[in-house]
């Protein structure tokens, strides 16, 4: 994972400001760069849970800079959205060997939000990669359903698959992917859903883990 001095990080952002990048931040920037989005909310719990304000005054400093830009997501009406936080440019995300989050249609903010919750509800896994990084050689394996991202098990040095259903799957989409990446020897499987939806049913067991944050 690539460290960049804070003044060539500064330099890459345009920016004139003044600051010193510490344990934390460089933590939180590395795992971004992992994951292209995280949430205030989690970086509070694995950067920042020794500052009695949690992340916000650091990740705002950072902001200011010009490291980073940040954005609101609605996740349960009424009540305070969540903060999300992604590199502030291609240029800056690049310095840290990251990129910038792609969303549309099919990959919204909370898709890819439960993807980056999954990857630490993982333990952060050193060799976590999104799709956008798979081989080609990981592709031709896993067919046309190419999973959220993978990342390999450290005792066994076998690859599991992690997916994302941001509520939208039906359980016969569901048992699909299941059963095509099973039957093509990935049965080890993490999904993640969020909690306050009506999803379909991920049946858990030895070989896949169900996370609803």
């Amino acid at each position: 994972m690539r460290q960049p001095k804070t003044k060539t990080l500064l330099r890459i952002a345009g920016s004139a400001a003044v600051v010193r990048l510490h344990a934390a931040d460089r933590s939180f920037l590395r795992d971004l760069a992992r994951v292209q989005l995280v949430s205030a909310d989690m970086a509070s719990t694995h950067h920042y849970s020794h500052l009695k304000g949690g992340s916000t005054r650091s990740l705002e400093r950072l902001e200011q800079a010009g490291i980073l830009t940040s954005k609101t997501l609605q996740l349960v009406p009424n009540e305070r959205p969540a903060r999300l936080y992604q590199f502030a440019n291609e240029g800056v995300a690049r310095a840290y060997g990251g990129r910038l989050p792609v969303t549309g249609a099919k990959r919204n903010d909370l898709h890819e939000l439960l993807t980056a919750q999954a990857y630490f509800a993982c333990d952060r896994p050193d060799d976590f990669r999104l799709a956008d990084r798979l081989t080609r050689e990981e592709i031709n394996a896993m067919g046309q359903l190419r999973p959220d991202a993978v990342y390999t098990d450290p005792a066994t040095g076998e690859m599991i698959l992690v997916e994302a259903d941001s509520g939208h799957y039906t359980k016969s989409q569901v048992g699909k992917k299941m059963n095509t990446w099973s039957a093509r020897g990935f049965q080890r499987q993490v999904w993640a859903q969020p909690a306050g939806r009506t999803c379909a049913v991920i049946p858990a067991s030895s070989q896949v883990a169900v996370h609803r944050f």
